[in-house]
């Protein structure tokens, strides 16, 4: 059966099982797969950064999760504002802690990005964390969340659409893929999306996968959750920053040795990032080249990940190749949890 018939018939029909840990290719470090999702299970919606202005991204995400076989638990935080955040520091980090050992919620989706989730991260319980695996899944600000909870609990977190995102038909079968089925699969993109794509320097790797947003990963260096870079291949995405702010930030993670570390790179969507003033600017394409043509690892650009329609679901922490000629990011490990 085609995978679209089987999400218009059978909904979410993965069997999950207990979480186990499993190691690195590279290191000891304990990595610990969520169970995948299966039809009936419960996901939580939360806001765990900025506050929801617009209650109806909050109807029309609820009412397709329900039409694609989930049930939904509506956090507290998707009612409350305190200046630009869903809530005090406090509350959000409670209603995160409460989703987490809740048992009857099985996946928790950011319901947007913005800005708070640094706000969170000195005070998470990542042993409780460990202690209740289960599937997160968000991009954009979520990206702390993710990588700091995937670095200091093991868990294995997903960089995908939040409650704000479209959800049409190939960022559905991408979700789908990731956290349902649980198989090897290959990241590619859709073929309304190949004209962005160009590779800048040619080859193969493989790596744990990290990554996201190139303004909140840039903000982690220097912390105690900066995440370990080594052998890993890295995707990027970014939004509303011009390119003298985007080479900044490259340079930062230059100078930080990130790209010393990495095995290849993989650009996602870098959208709306021209200069005001184009005549006294570096187009993007230009900063990007400077940084990334003919590099000691392989590298491409226009990955569907980001602040795009169309989006991959990114398992972070899960081995992976990249092939920066084909354009595709393939992943190389089974959950053994579907």
């Amino acid at each position: 059966m085609k995978r679209r018939q089987f999400i218009q018939k059978s909904g979410l029909l993965a069997v999950g099982s207990v979480a186990l840990p499993s190691f690195t290719y590279d290191d000891i470090t304990v990595r610990i797969f969520p169970k995948c999702l299966k039809k009936g299970d419960t996901i939580a919606l939360t806001a765990p950064a900025g506050a929801i202005f617009n209650s109806q991204y909050l109807s029309k995400i609820e009412s397709r999760l329900i039409g694609l076989g989930f049930n939904v638990l509506k956090g507290k935080t998707l009612v409350k504002q305190e200046g630009f955040l869903a809530g005090t520091d406090d509350f959000r980090l409670e209603e995160l802690h409460t989703l987490f050992k809740d048992k009857t919620v099985k996946a928790i989706i950011a319901m947007r990005g913005g800005w708070g989730c640094a706000r969170l991260l000195d005070k998470l319980d990542y042993e409780l964390i460990k202690e209740n695996p289960k599937i997160l899944m968000g991009y954009s600000d979520i990206t702390s969340l993710l990588i700091a909870i995937q670095q200091k609990s093991g868990l294995i977190t997903y960089h995908g659409p939040v409650g704000y995102s479209s959800w049409k038909e190939f960022s559905t079968l991408n979700v789908f893929k990731t956290l349902v089925d649980g198989k090897p699969f290959v990241m590619k993109n859709p073929s309304s999306h190949i004209k962005g794509l160009e590779t800048l320097t040619k080859g193969k790797a493989k790596g744990q996968l990290l990554g996201g947003n190139l303004t909140v990963i840039t903000s982690l260096i220097g912390t105690s959750h900066e995440p370990n870079w080594k052998n890993k291949i890295l995707f990027l995405e970014e939004t509303g920053e011009e390119p003298y702010r985007i080479d900044r930030m490259l340079w930062q993670l230059k100078q930080a040795q990130v790209f010393e570390q990495i095995n290849g790179l993989v650009i996602g969507a870098f959208t709306k990032c021209n200069a005001e003033f184009p005549k006294e600017s570096f187009t993007l394409a230009e900063v990007l080249n400077q940084h990334f043509k003919n590099t000691n690892f392989p590298v491409y650009k226009g990955a569907v990940i980001g602040h795009i329609v169309p989006k991959f679901t990114l398992p972070i922490g899960v081995n992976v190749e990249l092939d920066a000629e084909n354009f595709t990011i393939r992943t190389l490990e089974h959950s053994n949890l579907c």
